[in-house]
């Protein structure tokens, strides 16, 4: 079937009050949405409440619509109505699932109203933040190709016979489905082995039966275009095989044709050979074309997790769906940069959380060579918050498990199914029950990749147990607020702090085995949650099992790392997270005693205790991200990524970072003040010796280092040696402006590498600016690239010499030339410009291997695919008929509309800090700096040079 991109054009409105507005998916409406801190959804969504809205577009056909036409919605949260003409098309119940409504019985020729209603009232449904809304593309999928008998035409270049000739009535067998397409590898040499035989066998399959007069002819094409292989029926070999691996992700494309044969023609039959063109006879039903890559994979306990024959340690981190400023709205470019630069920081995997990656994010994982754990639920039966998908888990597990499947089994970076994370259920005895259930719809449509359930053993006894069976409802039980809820609402930092130091003990009472033991039995991978001792004790219980640290805390490496390098059946660790995220607001921010006005002393009292105000900032507005992340929402390492660098060998030199002085000293403090540190935070110290301000007070430095010593020099004198533990050297240094640097020795005395930080000049202040354009990952001749770029503005208060001013955050506005900043008030102090900009420009243009589309020539997809794109002044037409429609009359302008910021030719979709306890509209374009940082983001037309005015409040 051939896509069709359906994302233009589309009229959005609140309807609850709002004005039709014209929108492109994907769409995030949550984002526009004011913060409130009374909104039901609390801190899980950062203080953004949910909404009820209404979508709708038109698509003109200019002929017969095809017989074959499928509607695909990659996501839309948390649920919604389809309507075709009015009339009901589908309902989407899950938000993170792939849907294909198929709507060939409801389109007619020429204009066809497309509506999608999404409802987000009934909250909290997401124990972060989720979005609302259709955040993911739509695609139209139909079937264009008409009858052709092979033998009465020649082939063309690629292989493929031309698509010329009468049309022919369709079945649904006559149609390859885009996601009823499988491509595995049967066989490839190992790459720790010495062969001479370099080829691999491939198998190309159909979900649905061939039927007896029907065969395939497949076309394997590597990443330039150029035909190597080409075969009829399942099975097919391609010589000089490329293996795909992290290191090395090659990539081919597959182009698909389904043949119909006359019934008494037995040239059908399957036989795997490779044959010339000439032999092709029959007619062309459909063709499809799918990316993979060539690889094998196998996990057991005795050789760990092997890919093409060669053990690999997961060295990765969880993520959430939403990209900071953009909320939840999946750009293709924003997905490819977050891939990118997990992977350039050192992660060779990512986890899910807790849901089903983007088909972008997946692309991307193929491209850079970053390992996918795809997670489907974070709950079965139980509640986590009042409307979750706990109430449609019961009647549609089966199908949103198996869309999952679908969407990733042909992408070579997914090694990993996670059935679900922290599942409250897991000690019931249905829980065993629907474990298998799902390990085998996953093995009916893949049966190459594990399955793992990811466990948190020890809150997992606080949790409720039921007899109920998978069918029987247990309403008591199912309407708990659920674990996660239950002890972030009861402790604050304290409680999971104490769990975790009663780890060893919770272990050698056997109490955890018992509660997990039916359900890892029924998995291939024993996922556990900050059960850092677990792997070594369960595997003494049972040795054959295979154990991932799948959520860890990232102090936690320190352990994990050494553990996994010397125990096979420990495969891999993922810290929680590898990238920081909207909501569960503050949850993992250290509450500093002193600084102003936000310090937890003077806020909420001087002690800290297990409920109640007394625990500092957590979960309390304005808290606006979770604050674990590796790598902030801007896309900056944090001083924890550099920790994890330094521990699994991805940095060799040392890095230095200073708890940050103005949080210690605040308040005019003249020495540190108490820190409540959360766990789920290892490290807040900032890699930055300008700390203006504070001068002669001690500064906290701490150098990771893989060495054994560091000494540690100011301006070229001696301050200090110290030994590293876990590969920490702490100093104690009053602080003077000048340039700090730590060298790191081995055992023998021998230097390993140096780092060094230089002082910002107190007297200098201007904003440094540097721009990186990520245009659309995919090739023009694809339906998914459109001519846009996003450009990611990072802004920064410096020095002439572009040295961070960390101590002297401002208040932030945002214009660029030819816009209108709605916010931007001159009596509020946004008038002075940067004294001087610096502009660095960077582009981003790693391709992704392209989705053919058809040659030249008229056909009723071509038309339909030009009258999508119809012209602003029919969209706006549209909008006025669907305003009157509605019975709304005249559309009121409400606090939901989006906030104009628009230019002549760039769109700024928002601005903000990494700042998590802000009060700060990730959608506006003024913000708080944080550390004297903060980022913009544009969304312009490829090429468009960017010129943007930065106001910095002089107070």
């Amino acid at each position: 079937m051939q896509r069709i991109d359906v994302n233009h054009h589309w009229q959005f409105r609140s309807i609850d009050g709002g004005s039709w507005q014209s929108i492109t998916l994907p769409h995030d409406a949550m984002i526009h949405e004011r913060r409130d801190p009374h909104t039901a959804n609390g801190y899980n969504t950062g203080y953004y409440p949910g909404g009820s809205y209404e979508y709708r577009t038109v698509m003109h056909f200019a002929s017969e619509p095809p017989a074959a036409c499928l509607l695909e919605f990659e996501g839309v949260y948390p649920d919604a109505t389809v309507l075709v003409n009015n009339e009901p098309a589908g309902t989407l119940t899950y938000g993170y699932g792939d849907y294909y409504l198929d709507i060939a019985n409801l389109v007619r020729h020429g204009a066809n109203t497309l509506t999608v209603l999404v409802d987000n009232t009934r909250i909290p449904n997401s124990r972060w933040y989720s979005g609302s809304g259709i955040f993911r593309p739509v695609w139209l999928w139909v079937t264009d190709a008409k009858g052709t008998s092979a033998a009465d035409t020649d082939a063309n270049a690629s292989g493929m016979p031309d698509s010329s000739g009468p049309s022919v009535a369709y079945a649904a067998s006559d149609v390859i489905r885009p996601d009823g397409v499988r491509i595995s590898t049967v066989s490839l040499p190992d790459a720790a082995e010495v062969s001479h035989d370099d080829s691999a066998t491939v198998a190309v399959e159909l979900d649905q039966p061939i039927a007896a007069n029907q065969y395939l002819w497949t076309t394997i094409m590597d990443d330039s275009g150029t035909t190597v292989a080409q075969f009829r029926g399942v099975t097919g070999i391609i010589p000089h095989a490329r293996p795909w691996s992290p290191e090395s992700p090659v990539l081919y494309a597959a182009r698909i044709a389904l043949y119909g044969t006359d019934d008494d023609d037995d040239s059908g039959d399957n036989d795997g050979s490779t044959i010339n063109n000439a032999h092709n006879t029959g007619t062309l039903l459909d063709t499809h074309t799918e990316r993979f890559g060539i690889r094998t994979l196998a996990c057991d306990a005795t050789h760990g997790l092997r890919l093409n024959g060669k053990r690999v340690l997961l060295n990765g981190g969880c993520v959430h769906h939403d990209n900071g400023i953009l909320g939840v709205a999946t750009f293709p470019q924003a997905e490819y940069r977050r891939a990118r630069i997990m992977r350039e920081q050192g992660f060779n995997a990512v986890r899910s959380a807790h849901n089903p990656l983007s088909k972008a994010f997946l692309d991307a994982c193929d491209e850079v060579g970053l390992l996918v754990m795809d997670e489907a639920f974070d709950m079965w039966w139980m509640h986590k918050t009042s409307y979750d998908y706990a109430s449609s888990f019961r009647d549609h597990y089966a199908s949103d498990l198996a869309a999952m499947v679908r969407k990733d089994r042909n992408h070579p970076s997914v090694v990993l199914y996670s059935i679900g994370n922290e599942i409250a259920d897991t000690k019931s005895p249905r829980a065993a029950e629907a474990a298998r259930s799902m390990r085998s719809i996953i093995r009916s449509l893949d049966p190459s990749r594990p399955v793992i359930d990811c466990v948190n053993p020890i809150s997992l006894s606080l949790a409720a147990r039921t007899k109920a069976g998978m069918d029987e409802h247990d309403a008591k039980v199912e309407g708990e607020p659920g674990l996660n809820t239950t002890l972030e609402h009861a402790s604050g930092p304290i409680l999971l702090t104490m769990i975790d130091r009663l780890m060893p003990l919770a272990l050698r009472t056997g109490v955890m085995d018992r509660q997990t033991n039916a359900v890892f039995g029924e998995v291939d991978v024993a996922g556990l949650n900050y059960c850092r001792e677990g792997p070594e004790y369960f595997h003494r219980v049972h040795p054959e099992r295979v154990f991932c640290a799948s959520e860890t805390y990232p102090q936690e490496i320190a352990f994990t790392w050494p553990a996994m390098c010397r125990l096979p059946y420990l495969i891999g660790d993922f810290v929680w997270t590898g990238w920081d995220y909207i909501g569960e607001a503050s949850v993992s921010a250290w509450a500093y005693a002193n600084p102003e006005p936000d310090g937890w002393m003077r806020e909420y009292g001087d002690h800290m205790a297990l409920r109640g105000r007394l625990t500092g900032p957590y979960r309390r507005y304005p808290g606006l991200l979770g604050g674990s992340g590796l790598i902030d929402i801007t896309g900056r390492a944090t001083g924890q990524m550099l920790y994890r660098q330094i521990v699994t060998g991805v940095r060799r030199r040392p890095a230095i970072t200073i708890r940050p002085m103005q949080l210690l000293y605040g308040d005019g403090a003249t020495r540190p003040g108490r820190t409540a540190r959360f766990i789920e935070r290892g490290h807040d110290g900032v890699a930055s010796w300008s700390w203006a301000g504070y001068e002669g007070r001690d500064a906290l430095v701490e150098v990771y280092s893989g060495g054994r010593h560091v000494r540690l020099l100011l301006d070229g004198r001696e301050i200090g040696m110290a030994p590293v533990y876990r590969c920490m050297a702490r100093f104690r240094v009053p602080y003077e402006p000048g340039e700090l640097t730590a060298v790191a020795y081995d055992a023998a005395g021998r230097e390993l590498g140096r780092d060094t930080l230089v002082s910002a000049q107190a007297d200098e202040m201007v904003v440094t600016t540097s721009v990186e354009r990520v245009p659309n990952p995919y090739p023009k001749n694809d339906p998914r690239w459109d001519d846009t770029e996003l450009v990611f503005e990072s802004i920064a208060l410096t020095d002439a010499r572009g040295v961070v001013h960390v101590t002297d955050d401002r208040r932030i506005t945002v214009i660029g030339d030819g816009c209108e900043a709605a916010s931007h008030d001159s009596s509020q102090g946004l008038f002075r410009e940067s004294a001087s900009e610096s502009v660095n420009e960077t582009v981003a243009n790693p391709p992704i291997a392209a989705e053919p589309v058809r040659p030249a020539g008229a056909s009723p997809c071509d038309a339909l695919r030009e009258s999508l794109r119809v012209s602003p002044r029919e969209v706006s037409h549209e909008a006025r008929d669907m305003s009157g429609a509605s019975g709304t009359g005249t559309p009121r302008e409400s606090s939901r509309d989006m906030p104009a910021y628009a230019c002549s030719n760039a769109q700024l979709l928002g601005v903000a800090s990494a700042n998590p306890i802000t009060a700060d509209e990730l959608a506006g374009n003024s913000c708080t700096t944080y550390f004297g940082r903060a980022q913009a983001i544009w969304r312009v037309p490829a090429g468009t040079p960017i010129r943007s005015h930065v106001i910095v409040d002089p107070t």
